[in-house]
């Protein structure tokens, strides 16, 4: 009887540790942390935080694209469509979020900052070594290009 009451206890012990488990809620900044580097790589993200309750996310992220020997309008390009994965990699997934500030980086160096938010979408602005202003993406092709095995079901 002893053996039973022992094991029972055990037992008891292990389900208020995996309850205690369970009751620690991940926060939004880890969350959002999470998010981001599942886009950027693990440790790219080098500080995160929210302002105004959880609404506004501020990050600043090491540049996962960001390579010395592209172009200027390669790199600029780069840049852009990486904050707008990572910002719509958090938003996406965190209702909460209405507002994401971001700075991405090379080092020390600042590349970009910018701001992403449900209603106006994601801008970029360039720091002057990368030629400074406002990115705007290039205008979408009017014809898509569709590919050759759908365009032979459409004819």
């Amino acid at each position: 009887m002893p053996r039973i009451s022992g094991a029972i206890i055990v037992i008891g012990w292990m389900l208020l540790a995996v309850v205690s488990v369970q009751a620690q809620e991940v926060t939004v900044p880890e969350a959002a942390r999470a998010l981001a580097e599942n886009v950027l790589g693990e440790g790219q993200v080098k500080m995160i935080r929210a302002t105004d309750g959880v609404a506004t996310i501020l990050i600043r992220w090491e540049s996962a694209t960001y390579k010395a020997e592209h172009s200027q309008a390669v790199s600029r390009e780069l840049l852009y469509y990486e904050a707008l994965l990572t910002s719509n990699a958090i938003i996406g997934q965190l209702p909460q979020v209405v507002r994401i500030r971001f700075t991405l980086l090379q080092g020390e160096r600042m590349l970009a900052t910018g701001e992403a938010s449900r209603t106006k979408g994601v801008s970029v602005m360039f720091s002057p070594s990368m030629g400074g202003g406002l990115y705007v993406p290039p205008p979408q092709s009017p014809n898509p290009i569709i590919p050759a095995s759908r365009a032979e079901q459409t004819q």
